[in-house]
């Protein structure tokens, strides 16, 4: 069925997009007789087979046709996709750039957009390998998602003051980013937007942003350090993953949560300071920080979710805040160098394997009366770890499944 809506799709796309007449060696498509514009379309009746194959292209800002002059305001959808072309001049009656427009224009290095530009749509400069400089005019006010992604050789990039939404992946995978400059009106950055910019060192986040989506810098492999904006109340899933050089991050008060993967195998984070308004610590947030050795849970944390600190082999300590109520499976699991935990009288739920494979485990403090179920693979150490319990509550742990196998259990003074 979605093979059969695509072809629909495809076959409506090359219909509606078929020129009306050419000049020269480019085609148009006429967009309104009444204002007497026009389009730059693909050669052909079939873009991905027929690109065109001019090394050199001028779009001039008008055409005679024997039914009068129109005025070129838009390169049309797909109208260089695959083309083989080493220059572009665009004329400054262009209004918009249509979708998968420049797509895979592998030899194109450079692009000056005009003055009087509005729109850069979805995918126009898709997979322009070859692009190492790109001129946005202050005209433009969206650009759309993907539409620089694949751009291995863009080196920098400055966002108009009119754009205030960096879309998903628009520049994912540009492998050479190493300089953007984003404006103080800017308030979203979108899904994977600079995902796979492994040169990518640093980045000025405004104020103004009140959202950073998920996998934002996903593999940003060299970024070092970055100030959260103080509007942003999310961590979200998969923003700093693989971030292996993120030695530094600053959060602010407000954020509650830090989402699943959000800073996995960000191998040199060694500190991390979370914000006192924190509740929740997402799957696998922090798993595979081979080098973290101190994160103090905040006070109104409730919830350390599932892997959250997996294999953090150089954490030395999990003290859990009263008011935990959730510690998930395998949430420390693989923490070679933790010594000791703090149970709170909160925690209703300890997660299978929470502390499995933690062979340094020597100190267990639970703060509660009454001992919470755990499995066999709950802690992995036991046979050498010591249990402290409250005052009077020993015998209880005895008759505990699994709490008794502690080497030795010490109820705390009073």
């Amino acid at each position: 069925m979605k093979r059969l809506l695509f072809l629909l799709f495809f076959t409506f796309a090359i219909a509606a997009s078929a020129s009306d007449f050419k000049s020269g060696y480019l085609c148009y498509k006429i967009l309104s007789e009444k204002d007497s514009t026009c389009e730059v379309t693909y050669n052909g009746k079939d873009y991905y087979h027929d690109p065109y194959t001019v090394d050199s292209v001028v779009v001039p800002m008008y055409v005679k046709t024997d039914k009068g002059t129109y005025r070129v305001v838009r390169i049309g959808n797909y109208a260089f996709n695959d083309a083989t072309i080493r220059s572009i001049t665009l004329p400054y009656s262009l209004k918009e750039i249509g979708e998968w427009a420049f797509c895979s224009c592998l030899a194109l290095p450079e692009v000056m957009i005009p003055e009087g530009t509005v729109t850069i749509s979805d995918n126009a400069f898709y997979g322009c390998a070859g692009l190492q400089e790109v001129v946005i005019p202050q005209s433009v006010t969206s650009i759309g998602v993907s539409a620089f992604q694949g751009c291995s050789m863009l080196e920098t990039v400055k966002i108009p003051l009119g754009v205030t939404i960096i879309e998903d992946g628009l520049f994912g995978d540009c492998a050479s980013l190493k300089t953007v400059l984003l404006h103080n009106k800017v308030k979203i950055i979108g899904t994977g937007s600079f995902a796979g910019c492994i040169k990518l060192k640093s980045i000025s986040l405004p104020e103004s942003i009140t959202s950073i989506e998920d996998g934002a810098f996903y593999h940003c492999e060299a970024l070092q350090k970055v100030s959260v904006p103080s509007k942003v109340k999310m961590i979200s899933n998969e923003m700093f993953y693989g971030c292996k050089s993120l030695s530094e991050i600053i959060m602010p008060q407000g954020i509650d949560t830090i989402g699943d993967k959000a800073f996995g195998y960000c191998q040199s984070l060694t500190r991390v300071r979370l914000p006192e308004s924190i509740v929740r610590i997402g799957c696998y947030a922090f798993a595979y920080c081979e080098n973290l050795v101190d994160v103090p849970l905040p006070a109104g944390i409730r919830i350390i979710d599932d892997g959250a600190f997996g294999n953090c082999e150089a954490l030395l300590q999990a003290i859990h805040p009263n008011g935990v109520d959730v510690i998930g499976d395998f949430a420390y699991s693989g923490c070679t160098q933790l010594k000791s935990t703090r149970l709170p009288e909160s925690v209703e739920t300890i997660g299978t394997a929470a502390f499995d494979k933690c062979p340094a485990l020597v100190n267990v403090i639970s703060m509660t009366e009454k001992q919470k179920a755990i499995t066999r693979h709950t802690f992995s150490n036991y046979a050498k770890a010591t249990l402290h319990v409250p005052f009077n509550c020993k015998k209880k742990y005895l008759l505990g499944k699994y709490w008794k196998d502690f080497a030795k259990i010490v109820e705390d003074a009073r």
